[in-house]
């Protein structure tokens, strides 16, 4: 459900965050995203171990370009589905190198959106105070 919230903008930087640098390390990727029903554009690039994304822009030197809805990306980074499955279905369309894009999504990390928030350690009530109390 978070992900799904998500303004295109804070997804992209969610992708960010969850890029290994290691595996990403020595790799340059570039994609243009085109989002049919929204009509909005971005471009991905991956350089320096760092992924950034640009809206209302697109790059002549993309590795390729990627044509589809919001709803089949979220499906995308869920791993609801896979990149080549939404392609086969006609879910996604890409012009272009698609290893690329597949190469991409090999480079993020999966991690909980939940963590463990952990509390002081309180005393039992009735339990003795530290010494000197």
């Amino acid at each position: 459900d978070v992900v799904r919230a998500m303004s295109l903008d804070l997804f992209f930087d969610y992708l960010g965050v969850r890029l290994n640098g290691e595996k990403a390390d020595g790799r340059r990727i570039v994609i243009n995203w085109v989002f049919a029903d929204l009509g909005r554009r971005y471009v991905m690039n991956l350089e320096n171990c760092a992924l950034t994304c640009l809206a209302d822009r697109q790059s002549d030197r993309a590795d390729a370009t990627v044509t589809l809805e919001r709803a089949v990306l979220n499906r995308l980074v869920l791993r609801e589905v896979s990149f080549a499955d939404a392609v086969a279905q006609g879910q996604a369309h890409i012009d272009g190198d698609a290893a690329r894009v597949a190469e991409l999504f090999g480079l993020l990390d999966d991690f909980s959106l939940m963590f463990e928030v952990i509390e002081p350690k309180r005393e039992p009530r009735g339990a003795p105070g530290p010494p000197g109390s």
